[in-house]
């Protein structure tokens, strides 16, 4: 790439800061922590087998963080690398040594593993507060879950069902093997069920996938540590139960959870009226899983196996959380 065409292109993108949210963050975030914790873990690729020097580990991150913001496959992101001269500034690889798919591909799937990824999201979201983008210490934690299918076309297979209509047996999909069905709004999906926590601003702190059909009462804990004691926890209905009311009571947190109707049993006005209180506060994470589903195309996952979608999960929560603090900041003056 020529010189001249660089500074041009450069300027172009300069003037028009504010179409590149990516950009416009990494004039402001500090990527050294996040690069001193990538260069801790066991993630380091050659460009070959005779031995050449490992691609830059924080460019490796940013390009598969690009990838997911634009949901593009790993040949499409080793063209957009190539060829796109935002995705070359946001990455800052030797214009001459870009890594091709298969490398991206093998990069992400050691991210993967453990832990790394959630420490990674804490890390992103440690720089957002310290810039000022995200709140430090919310007072309120909003819990839910939604609902991932898995990967691929649609499923032809037979389900077993009740007399309501309601799946009475599993059948073990033979393209994804972790994948369950449950049905959801009168429709039957095969796929997973993300488990959320954001704090009052939407922004996603914590998460954890299963299966589609584990009930979400039983995944309220996990969400929990770390937080705060005073801290309010907003959940629906779904999340009701006498368990989760007292682990809350026990972790000195504060009951936001909606009341559940039961048979024989049902609500008091009092009761329904504050439902409708905290189903108002609850809004908020509903929006992220909108953003999620329409703004990265994250209904449906691009990988199959609960240990990628986790994976993917974890990188589209920090896309949704970087185009937030993208928002909130004002574009610089052009150069």
């Amino acid at each position: 790439m020529s010189t001249f065409f660089q500074q041009t292109a450069q300027a172009m993108i300069a003037k028009h800061i504010d179409r590149f949210p990516l950009l416009k963050l990494d004039q402001v975030i500090d990527w050294q922590p996040i690069e001193q914790y990538l260069n801790r873990q066991k993630t380091r690729y050659l460009r070959d087998h005779r031995g050449r020097p490992a691609y830059p580990l924080l460019s490796m991150f940013k390009a598969v963080l690009l990838g997911q913001w634009h949901s593009l496959s790993d040949p499409e992101l080793e063209h957009s690398l190539i060829t796109r001269i935002d995705f070359n500034l946001f990455c800052r690889f030797d214009e001459l040594s870009i890594p091709d798919y298969s490398t991206l591909c093998r990069y992400r799937n050691r991210l993967a593993q453990d832990d790394t990824l959630s420490e990674l999201l804490k890390l992103i979201n440690r720089q957002l507060t310290e810039k000022g983008l995200k709140v430090e210490k919310a007072s309120a934690a909003v819990v839910d879950a939604t609902i991932i299918q898995t990967a691929g076309s649609k499923q032809r297979q037979t389900i077993e069902v009740d007399e309501e209509g309601q799946i009475s047996g599993q059948t073990t999909p033979s393209k994804d093997k972790d994948a369950r069905w449950i049905k959801k709004n009168g429709l039957y999906k095969l796929g997973y069920k993300q488990h959320t926590r954001t704090d009052a601003e939407g922004y996603i702190e914590k998460l954890h996938i299963t299966p589609a059909n584990a009930h979400e009462c039983k995944h309220l804990s996990p969400l929990l540590e770390g937080l705060p004691k005073g801290t309010t926890v907003y959940a629906d209905k779904g999340y009701d139960s006498a368990e989760n009311r007292q682990h809350l009571k026990e972790h000195q947190l504060q009951d936001g959870i909606m009341r559940k109707a039961c048979r024989n049993r049902p609500l008091s006005e009092t009761q329904t009226k504050h439902n409708q209180y905290l189903s108002k506060t609850r809004y908020v994470v509903e929006q992220s899983f909108g953003t999620l589903h329409r703004k990265f195309r994250y209904a449906r996952a691009a990988y199959f196996g609960l240990i990628k979608v986790s994976a993917q999960s974890h990188l589209k929560a920090m896309c949704l959380n970087l185009l937030k603090a993208a928002n909130r900041l004002s574009a610089p003056a052009a150069a």
